[in-house]
């Protein structure tokens, strides 16, 4: 009797100068079928077979057949029934979430394969300037998630452009850090925006401060462009972060200053929106439950952020995108004053109805 996984490892290895392809594209299998290129260990079709008590010839070579590419050394396999439908999903762990090296530690500059799923929105201005005020986050492979005053809330004169993904350092084309150099940045040109419904931008409350971004054409997903996980289940869209820590992430632009050349992050203590309720409403600005709060803290606040970027929580390993930036005080870091965010729990199902 053969060991097929000897075999399987052996093949696998014989394969490496087989044109690879990269996560989450499409590709056929061995036997004609439609598949995408994903982790062999999240494959449960080949796994049955791998796990078999005795593998036969045929279903080791269809195993080493069916290997696609590898990924941090990983093998990545063509996975049957897996083909894009034409309508995207939303991703769940751990196919989102992930970042492949996790790093977080103090300090405000981010490494350079920190929070891959940051985008930056790009304006295009009458004189034919180009610059971004905006961030996203990126939820599959055609849409980010952004606010909706990134969008209505703009100088009339400007218009959103594209959306640039695997972005690190601003003033390189192609960045590097230590022993890794990232391909890249890609500019993506824009297909559809859709801004929440209910979304008015004389709102100073800035309720239903959401909006999606799609691109025309699905990105291929690496160590700098990743898909962040969005709250599905209700065990983790019922959660209350309220007292806990969480991180913002972008590059501090904001619709009237720019920052930092470099991702940052900072870190925020969620607030119970019935503590920071009455803050704002002193200014007759009236928080409602589909939004949250977080910072407060002196010098520590979203301006090291994008408006219409990401809010996050690391919840067993997984990065969840718990609220889109919004709006705050006047002087960021303004103490006892916290940032406003829009509450993603509370529109996972407007993003599941408004993706296609």
């Amino acid at each position: 009797m053969f060991d097929s996984r000897a075999l399987f490892v052996l093949a696998v290895g014989l394969l490496a100068n087989v044109q690879a392809l990269e996560l989450d594209q499409a590709c056929v299998t061995p036997d004609g079928a439609a598949g995408k290129c994903i982790l062999f260990r999240e494959c449960q079709p080949l796994l049955t077979i791998y796990n078999k008590p005795v593998n036969t010839p045929e279903d080791t070579k269809f195993l080493t057949a069916s290997r696609c590419g590898a990924l941090d050394r990983k093998t990545l396999v063509c996975c049957p029934g897996l083909a894009d439908t034409g309508k995207t999903s939303l991703p769940s762990p751990p196919n989102c979430g992930i970042q492949l090296s996790d790093r977080i530690f103090g300090g405000q500059p981010t490494k350079i394969d920190e929070f891959p799923w940051t985008a930056l929105i790009e304006y295009q201005k009458p004189d034919g300037r180009l610059g971004f005020h905006c961030g996203g986050s990126i939820i599959n492979e055609r849409y980010i998630l952004t606010a909706a005053h990134c969008i209505n809330a703009i100088p009339r004169t400007w218009k959103v452009h594209r959306v640039r993904l695997g972005e690190w350092d601003l003033t390189n084309s192609a960045d590097c850090e230590d022993d890794f150099c990232s391909a890249a940045p890609i500019d993506l040109d824009i297909e559809k925006i859709v801004v929440h419904e209910g979304y008015n931008a004389r709102d100073k409350s800035h309720v239903n401060d959401i909006a999606l971004i799609r691109f025309n054409r699905a990105v291929h997903f690496s160590e700098t462009i990743r898909a962040i996980c969005l709250p599905l289940t209700a065990a983790i869209k019922s959660r209350n972060h309220a007292g806990l820590s969480s991180y913002a992430a972008g590059w501090g632009k904001t619709e009237t200053a720019s920052q930092s050349e470099k991702k940052l992050k900072v870190e925020l203590t969620v607030r119970d929106l019935n503590d920071c309720a009455p803050v704002y409403k002193r200014s007759g600005i009236f928080l409602q439950p589909s939004q949250m709060c977080a910072g407060g803290v002196k010098q520590k606040d979203t301006c090291s952020g994008d408006s219409g970027g990401p809010l996050m929580r690391q919840l067993t390993g997984t990065w969840y995108l718990i609220g889109v930036v919004s709006f705050g005080p006047s002087k960021c870091g303004t103490p006892d004053v916290p940032g406003v965010y829009t509450n993603v729990a509370e529109y996972v199902d407007w993003i599941r109805d408004n993706i296609y």
